[in-house]
C-alpha cells in the first residue's frame, strides 16, 4: 500500500462472520409466512413461487447494481399480487421470516481483532452487501461492536449494491477522510476489490476464507476466481490484520480534497495514439473524473499488458480486443461476422469469442460488439458525406443520391444480414453463462449493419438480459442528419434492451466529440437511458483532460449520468 493508512473499512458476511443454516427453521418460518399471506397451496408451490421472484430481483440487482428497500422489494418482486398497503406494513416481519434460520457467527478472532485495532488509532467503518437492513446492526450490537465502528453502510438502506463504488465514496464522505488514506477488508475480487478499486481507496485485502455470503444476492452472481485486479495482501485469518496495520501513535488522516468521480467509463479511444505510455490514459482518465475504463478495439495484447489491472477496472471491452491486426488492415480484409466468404466470417466471430475471452478475465461486464457490414462499393456513402459537409443536403443532387443510397442497400443486404444471424447465434451460445452482457452497436456507415428492423431481428436472437442494444449517440445522431435513420426511433424501439451506451457528441457529421461541443440534444436523450445501462464516453484523442472534465459535468446536467 503507497499511502499511509488511517481508516480500515470490512465487509462482513465471509469477512467478519459466516452464516449457519437451519433448514427446519427455516421451513417453519416460511410455513408462518403462508399463513400469514392465507396462501393456498402446498409448501413447495409457495417455496418455488418466492424463490423464482427472488431470482428475478437477483438478476435485476446484478445487472444494475441497485438495490430496493425491504418494502419495495415485497412490494415490487416478491408480492406484487397482493395488496401494496398490506405488504408494506408486514414487509419487514415477512422479511425477517423468509431469513429465518440463519443464523450469523462472528469469525474466530473478529472481536479481539477489531477492538486492538480500534485501541491503535484506526477508524473503522462497515460496507456491506445485504438484503436486511436489521441483522447487521443486531449482530454488532450483540457482539459488544457497535461502538467501535463509526458506521455501518448497507446496500438494502443505500440503494445501490457492490461493486458499485458509490458505497465506498459515500463512506469516505460520512467518515470525511481520503478513500486514499482507507483500506478494505473482503472475502470477494469481484464484487470486494473491483468498487473499492473505482473509489481509489488506498489498499484492499482479501481474506482466503469460504465464509458464505452475508447477502444471497452474492451467491453464485458476483465471485470470479480470477478478474485481472489482485488485492494488495492476503490473509487466512483476521488476526493477521494486526501485523500489517501497526499503531497509530497519534497520527491522524490529512484533510480530504475532493475530487469529482462519474459514474462513467473512458474508452481507450482517447489515449490510442497519445504521446506516453498507455497506462498514462488511465492515469489521465482518473484525474478527470472517470471511474471505470473500456478497451477499445484497437488494443493490442502488448498494451493490455501496460496498464496496471490492479489500480484501473475495466468495465467493458469493445471487440476486437485484443486485436490481431491493425485497424486498416482488418478494414481493407473486411473481417466481419456478415461476411459471406466464411473463412473471413469465422474469423471475426473467433475475435469476439476471444474479446469474451479478455472481457472475462479482466472481470468486465459488458463486450461491445459491431453486427457486421454489407460487402460492397461504398462512393454513395462517401459521395453523400461530401454533399453534406459542402452544404447541400436540401438540393436535388443529395436528394437522388439518398434515394440511391437507400434502394441500394436494400438490394444487397439481405444474404449478409443471414451470416450475422448465423453468427450472432453462435456468439450467444459462446456466451451463455459467462456473466458477460453483450451489447449490439448501432452504426455510423449506413452500409454496416445493423439498420433498425436488423436489429429488431438480431435481438430477437436471445431475451436474456445479458443481450441487448448498445446504444452510440453519435453515430445514431449522424445518420438522422444525413437524412437515413431517425435518431430517436432506435431509443423509442430499443431503449428496454439497452445494456450499454456510448456517449460522444456530433459536429456536422463529425463524431467522437466532447459532450456539450456539438448539435446533440443529450437532455432529450437521457429520459431513455435505463439504470442498468453501461455508460462509456467515447472521445478522440484531441480532447484535453479539462475538455473530458467539462463533457462529465455537462452530461451530469442533461441528466444523462450521474457524479458518485
Amino acid at each position: 500500500m503507497k499511502n499511509p493508512i488511517y481508516a480500515i473499512w470490512f465487509d462482513i458476511g465471509g469477512t467478519l462472520k459466516v452464516t449457519r443454516r437451519d433448514p427446519e427453521v427455516r421451513r417453519s418460518a416460511i410455513l408462518e409466512l403462508m399463513e400469514a399471506l392465507n396462501f393456498q397451496g402446498s409448501f413447495d408451490d409457495f417455496d418455488q413461487l418466492i424463490s423464482s421472484r427472488y431470482r428475478s430481483y437477483k438478476e435485476w440487482c446484478n445487472s444494475t447494481l441497485y438495490m430496493l428497500s425491504e418494502e419495495d422489494l415485497w412490494v415490487r418482486f416478491l408480492l406484487p399480487d397482493y395488496p401494496e398497503d398490506f405488504v408494506r406494513r408486514h414487509a419487514l416481519a415477512f422479511n425477517k421470516l423468509r431469513r429465518s434460520g440463519r443464523e450469523p457467527v462472528l469469525l474466530p478472532g473478529a472481536v479481539e481483532t477489531i477492538h486492538t485495532l480500534y485501541d491503535r488509532g484506526y477508524r473503522l467503518f462497515v460496507i456491506s452487501n445485504t438484503t436486511s437492513s436489521i441483522e447487521t446492526p443486531n449482530l454488532l450490537e450483540k457482539t459488544g461492536l457497535v461502538d467501535v465502528f463509526e458506521g455501518v453502510l448497507l446496500s438494502i438502506t443505500f440503494g445501490r449494491r457492490k461493486p458499485h463504488p458509490s458505497l465506498f465514496i459515500a463512506a469516505a464522505r460520512q467518515m470525511n477522510i481520503d478513500p486514499a488514506n482507507c483500506v478494505y477488508v473482503g472475502n470477494d475480487l469481484a464484487r470486494d476489490l473491483v468498487g473499492a478499486r473505482q473509489a481509489g481507496l488506498g489498499g484492499t485485502i482479501l481474506i482466503d476464507k469460504d465464509g458464505g455470503f452475508d447477502d444471497d444476492l452474492d451467491k453464485g452472481i458476483d465471485q470470479q476466481e480470477s478478474i485481472g485486479m489482485q488485492p494488495d495482501a492476503r490473509i487466512s485469518s483476521l488476526s493477521q490484520l494486526l501485523e500489517l496495520f501497526p499503531p497509530l501513535n497519534g497520527q491522524t488522516a490529512p484533510k480530504w480534497d475532493e475530487q469529482p468521480l462519474y459514474d462513467a467509463a473512458l474508452s481507450t479511444m482517447w489515449g490510442v495514439g497519445q504521446p506516453g505510455s498507455f497506462n498514462q490514459t488511465f492515469i489521465d482518465g482518473r484525474k478527470a473524473g472517470f471511474a471505470r475504463f473500456e478497451l477499445n478495439h484497437r488494443v493490442t495484447t502488448e498494451l493490455i499488458e501496460q496498464f496496471d489491472h490492479d489500480q484501473f477496472y475495466i468495465a467493458s471491452v469493445h471487440e476486437p480486443c485484443p486485436t490481431t491486426m491493425s485497424y486498416e488492415d482488418r478494414k481493407q480484409m473486411d473481417i466481419t461476422i456478415s461476411n459471406l466468404e466464411e473463412s473471413k466470417r469465422v474469423q471475426a466471430v473467433d475475435d469476439i469469442k476471444r474479446s469474451i475471452d479478455t472481457a472475462i478475465k479482466l472481470g468486465s461486464r459488458l463486450v461491445v460488439i459491431h453486427p457486421g457490414a454489407i460487402t460492397c462499393d461504398r462512393w454513395r456513402d462517401d459521395r453523400l458525406r461530401v454533399l453534406f459537409r459542402q452544404g447541400h443536403r436540401h438540393t436535388s443532387e443529395y436528394q437522388a443520391l439518398l434515394a440511391d443510397v437507400i434502394a441500394h442497400r436494400e438490394t444487397l443486404v439481405h444474404p449478409h444480414l443471414e451470416q450475422a444471424l448465423i453468427s450472432m447465434q453462435e456468439i450467444v451460445r459462446f456466451s451463455t453463462g459467462s456473466g458477460i452482457n453483450l451489447g449490439l452497436e448501432n452504426r455510423y456507415r449506413y452500409y454496416d449493419i445493423p439498420l433498425l428492423d436488423e436489429m429488431e431481428q438480431l435481438l430477437a436472437i436471445c431475451d436474456a438480459n445479458w443481450y441487448g442494444f448498445q446504444y452510440d449517440v453519435g453515430h445514431a445522431h449522424t445518420l438522422d442528419v444525413l437524412g437515413l435513420v431517425p435518431h430517436f426511433e432506435w431509443l423509442e424501439r430499443f431503449s428496454s434492451r439497452m445494456v450499454g451506451v456510448h456517449f460522444h457528441d456530433v459536429i456536422g457529421i463529425t463524431d467522437h466529440q466532447v459532450p456539450g461541443q456539438g448539435d446533440v440534444d443529450f437532455t432529450a436523450i437521457s429520459r431513455y437511458i435505463p439504470d442498468s445501462a453501461q455508460i462509456t464516453l467515447e472521445i478522440g484523442p484531441k480532447a484535453s483532460l479539462t475538455d473530458l472534465a467539462e463533457g462529465l459535468q455537462r452530461l451530469v446536467d442533461y441528466g444523462c449520468i450521474e457524479r458518485i
